[in-house]
């Protein structure tokens, strides 16, 4: 399973962050989550009360999702509208390819999808052309890693840190220190529930946008116990470790405390978005919404287990806008 990460800023001009965060849970990721291949949608909205803080957010929310093979939904571009969509949105300058005349509806709809999915994108985050360009956006394709396998709960607070490997080291040198010998540092911080690294795939380098490496996802019960857990001795090891590995941060709001890259994110388990077409629940007393398509013959999908409140909501058709 391929998973995709894309943090953003929110659009400074159209909507407050409360606004922001609410759009983007109810309209814009429902209308997302009818792209045929997805099979997981997470969104992730930073918690208010982090901003002015340590570690200080850098993105105001995150999106992370899940396709079975590599994809490249936007690429290439049906005609010249969809390219400069593409290249605002992703930094990308896709190949215009014109639809053959009488191919498949399914196309057309997707090319349709496409098309709704960046004109929404554009008046949501903040897709300006003008420079400074690097703390606007990331994105990467990456394989999931499992450090610390811990039970989690809506409650919980994770943090998102996006990282990009120090020049002079090579990805297979960079992946196999962060795995092995950073990631057991990390896990021993205090508090930690659960602990992901993401490893960027070789095969995502290859014109698809990358911007970053990978990126790690850590789970605590609150906000407090996160600060406190880098603050701490064991912290401070991951700190030396990983000045070792990452590149130091270029820009953005950048929290002193971080010890992986130059992105960081902050949310609520409980108030984040996750919504794909196919079987839902939700869960949570910040209204966890959790979708995974399933595959063409497979049974239903599970609940959310353990969740609190589960009820199920409505799955639509394919190609149905919501």
């Amino acid at each position: 399973m391929i998973k995709v990460v894309a943090p953003a800023q929110h659009h400074p001009e159209n909507r407050t962050l409360e606004e922001f965060h609410r759009y983007w849970g109810e309209t814009h990721g429902p209308l997302f989550a009818n792209t045929a291949s997805l099979r997981r949608y997470v969104q992730h909205l930073t918690l208010p009360e982090a901003y002015g803080g340590e570690p200080a957010p850098t993105f105001d929310g995150v999106s992370m999702f899940w396709y079975e093979e590599l994809e490249t939904e936007f690429a290439p571009a049906p005609d010249a509208e969809t390219a400069e969509l593409v290249r605002a949105v992703l930094g990308t300058r896709p190949e215009i390819i014109a639809p053959v005349a009488g191919g498949a509806a399914s196309d057309d709809r997707k090319a349709s999808l496409v098309r709704a999915v960046l004109k929404d994108d554009m008046q949501l985050f903040d897709r300006s052309l003008t420079w400074p360009m690097h703390h606007k956006r990331a994105f990467l394709a990456a394989e999931e890693i499992v450090i610390v396998d811990g039970e989690t709960a809506p409650s919980m607070v994770k943090a998102i840190f996006i990282v990009s490997k120090l020049s002079g080291l090579t990805l297979s040198e960079f992946f196999e220190r962060w795995e092995h010998v950073l990631g057991p540092l990390a896990a021993r911080a205090p508090g930690l529930r659960r602990y992901v690294q993401n490893h960027g795939i070789a095969a995502a380098y290859g014109g698809s946008g990358n911007t970053h490496n990978g990126w790690s996802e850590l789970w605590f019960d609150d906000l407090g116990s996160l600060r406190a857990a880098l603050a701490s001795p064991e912290w401070e090891a991951v700190r030396a470790e990983g000045a070792m590995l990452f590149a130091p941060s270029s820009g953005g709001r950048r929290a002193r405390a971080h010890p992986e890259g130059s992105r960081l994110e902050l949310q609520r388990l409980g108030s984040r978005r996750d919504d794909a077409r196919g079987d839902r629940c939700a869960a949570g007393r910040a209204g966890l919404r959790d979708a995974r398509r399933r595959p063409a013959g497979a049974g239903k999908a599970q609940a959310c287990g353990g969740a609190r409140g589960a009820r199920g909501l409505d799955a639509r058709p394919p190609g149905h806008a919501r």
